[in-house]
């Protein structure tokens, strides 16, 4: 049995794009170190992922925790397949042609590892933001690194600072197809608060994308000033399928800050050809928040 796994073998078992496996792994969502600039993945690592995912873990925590442990000790081999693996993870060499999107043998029908969605690199989450804005873009940084930082024509902010992750549809733990972004700060660790950069005079933005659905999420930046690394913020179905539909879609969610009292934010979510009017209708709404309106 093969121990080590390409992008292609982990695309094929998980029903996913090899581009976004390959996000997974650059955002650390797998397991995975790389040889030569080419991304493996110990056999037993991706098993043990398998089963943290499938019993509700985020596929995040489940990648820390495996990785904790391989800094211990390394990797055992992989066992024969047990029941749990055999339901899962074929052979490889054995079961249908996953190339043409055919089942594998004994693999089940929707479950846990299913409800992953697509994701993006962090270059190319920038680049659908900036395509979304068009002419609007005076001038942007390398799309390569975060936060985004734009310059842009009226009535848009003229100076942006955009947080940018994807939003995916988690298994377990959060119901079906509520979509959700992770927020983790550009050097911040585990255990570490984060904070957005409000400096430079420059409006902040903090934005998600539902890749299959070419959907934009805003939410209100303000109201998420001091936060444990990799919190949560999630969207409804509705609000998604809604903007999918080619509207702006709203939708309320009520905040209870720890040191603050509870208020009601308005988040967005809009196709991409209406992301100019998204962000401009977010600027509004912040505003007359904060004014008390």
């Amino acid at each position: 049995m093969d121990e080590i796994l390409t992008i292609r073998d982990i695309a094929a078992r998980l029903k996913l794009a090899e581009r976004t496996v390959n996000a997974m792994l650059s955002d650390r969502e797998l397991p995975g170190f790389k040889v030569r600039g080419q991304w493996r993945v110990h056999r037993v690592h991706f098993q043990r992922w398998l089963h943290l995912v499938g019993v509700g873990r985020s596929p995040e925590l489940a990648t820390t925790e495996i990785m904790a442990l391989a800094e211990d000790e390394p990797p055992a081999i992989a066992p024969e397949a047990s029941p749990i693996h055999a339901s899962i993870l074929p052979s490889t060499g054995e079961g249908a042609d996953a190339s043409r999107g055919e089942p594998e043998r004994g693999v089940p029908g929707p479950g846990p590892v299913q409800l992953l969605s697509e994701r993006v690199s962090q270059g190319d989450l920038h680049r659908r933001f900036i395509e979304a804005l068009g002419s609007a873009v005076v001038h942007h940084t390398a799309m390569d690194r975060k936060p985004l930082e734009l310059d842009l024509t009226p009535p848009l902010p003229s100076r942006a600072r955009v947080y940018l992750f994807n939003a995916t549809r988690p298994p377990g733990g959060r119901p079906t197809g509520e979509h959700k972004v992770q927020l983790i700060m550009p050097g911040q660790r585990r255990g570490e608060r984060g904070q957005f950069d409000q400096g430079g005079g420059r409006s902040v933005l903090l934005a998600g994308y539902a890749a299959e659905e070419d959907v934009f999420i805003l939410w209100d930046a303000g109201l998420y000033a001091d936060f444990a690394w990799s919190r949560n913020v999630q969207v409804k179905a509705e609000t998604i399928v809604e903007a999918a539909a080619g509207r702006i879609a709203r939708q309320e969610r009520r905040l209870r800050p720890a040191d603050g009292e509870p208020t009601t934010e308005i988040l967005l979510a809009c196709p991409a050809p209406m992301l100019p009017e998204a962000i401009q209708l977010r600027q509004d709404l912040t505003r007359a928040r904060l004014a008390g309106l």
